[in-house]
């Protein structure tokens, strides 16, 4: 008598395997297309810079997702330093995907080197808040 053979795996699994792992692929192909997709449709803004010179605060908006930011307008804003805050406006105010703006804020007092400041700025489709600190030259 010779050794027990084992015969190969039955074509039925083999097709199994494959249907299941090409579905697995496509499930997975979705699941990424749909979540970042969904993210390149939206508006993200960053402070890219902030300077002040005296009672005058300037801070550049900088669009850096994939759908355009318009109606661009500051709602709020709050700083260390600076005393009582006149909120001026951001030119332009329709930011397309990277492009900038300037806005500006005004205070009754000056602006020190370092300051943090918290801006809430309101473009169409909702509202971001936004910190950074103030260099002074």
């Amino acid at each position: 008598m010779g050794a027990k053979r084992f015969g190969g795996v039955p074509p039925i699994v083999t097709v199994l395997i494959a249907i299941s792992a090409v579905v697995a692929a496509g499930l997975v192909a979705w699941f990424l297309f749909a979540t970042t997709s969904s993210a390149v449709k939206t508006p993200i803004l960053e402070v890219t810079g902030a300077y002040a010179v005296g009672t005058t605060l300037r801070f550049t908006v900088r669009n850096v997702g994939g759908a355009t930011a318009s109606s661009l307008a500051l709602r709020a804003a709050t700083c260390t330093t600076g005393g009582s805050l006149t909120l001026g406006t951001c030119n332009p105010s329709t930011l397309n995907p990277g492009q900038s703006s300037v806005c500006t804020i005004t205070g009754t007092g000056n602006f020190a080197d370092g300051t943090s400041c918290i801006v809430e700025l309101e473009r169409s489709g909702g509202r971001e808040t936004l910190s950074f600190k103030v260099a002074v030259p």
